[in-house]
């Protein structure tokens, strides 16, 4: 390709704000940014949400591509201001299985997970350092795409479950669904 030609091209791409991803975006980041990307860096990005240490942000700016399917747009999360993950929101169920055969096509067979008490299914994939969770929740009718970064994540992680501890059900006795779950399982 021409040097002109190509310069003509990069400028179409930046004008029009769109990114696409592909694999080599996932080695060291997402969609250009870097993990760990300081939101001071990020002038652009307008905040959304903020939970204890972790806020969200979107980048008006863009328009997304991901695996050649249209994106409306990623929400970026950032651990004490620092870039760690990107979440988007699918809209169909023909969507999540585009971005599934992608997904399996670019990194192979997922991890899936079954949660039958959220009614809840994860696939999962790991490429270098950025974890895949392409998520199907049935009771609330929702999808989501994350990726992200395994260090900084596992951090967020830990510093979550210690702000926030879950309270341990107690095994017995059994409350009405328990008990209907325990039977249903047993076939009486």
């Amino acid at each position: 390709m021409r040097p002109i030609k190509q310069l003509i091209i990069g400028l179409i791409v930046i004008m029009t704000g769109s990114a696409s991803l592909c694999a080599a975006d996932l080695e060291t980041g997402f969609l250009g940014i870097k993990w760990g990307t300081p939101i001071s860096e990020l002038a652009h990005f307008a905040k959304i949400s903020e939970r204890y240490d972790v806020s969200y942000y979107v980048d008006p700016q863009k328009s997304y591509t991901l695996f050649d399917i249209d994106i409306p747009s990623v929400i970026y999360g950032f651990y004490e201001g620092k870039f760690f993950a990107a979440y988007v929101n699918v809209e169909t169920i023909d969507v999540f299985n585009q971005l599934k055969n992608q997904l399996t096509q670019k990194y192979g067979s997922p991890r899936t997970t079954l949660d039958v008490m959220k009614e809840q299914k994860i696939y999962n994939w790991k490429y270098k350092d950025t974890k895949i969770k392409l998520k199907l929740y049935e009771k609330k009718r929702t999808m989501k795409l994350g990726f992200y970064n395994t260090s900084l994540s596992a951090r967020v992680n830990k510093a979550q479950r210690e702000a926030f501890p879950q309270p341990r059900q107690p095994t017995f006795p059994l409350n009405q669904r328990r008990l209907k779950d325990a039977i249903d399982v047993m076939g009486f």
